[in-house]
């Protein structure tokens, strides 16, 4: 039981990012890059994302990363935009 709510936490953490991606994939053709990073144990997950590329005509940077274990969750994200 405590495995398959490990499990529920690291889909949880890493779906938003997985269709974030996609979003920022599709919003508008040009030269882009993203980089993805999942990881799963009976002790825990982490899932990290590094973004770059333009939309609406602005370049953007994105990087992310989320961890989940027994005794708890932290995530962090930095960002920038022209």
């Amino acid at each position: 039981m405590r495995s398959i709510a490990k499990y529920a936490v690291v889909g949880a953490l890493v779906t938003p990012m997985v269709m974030a991606g996609a979003g920022l994939a599709a919003a508008e053709p040009g030269p882009g890059y993203g980089k993805s990073d999942n990881s799963a144990t009976v002790y825990g997950g982490s899932t990290s994302k590094t973004l770059s590329g333009f939309k609406d005509g602005k370049a953007y940077f994105v990087k992310a990363s989320k961890t989940a274990t027994a005794t708890g969750a932290t995530g962090n994200a930095t960002g920038s935009h022209s």
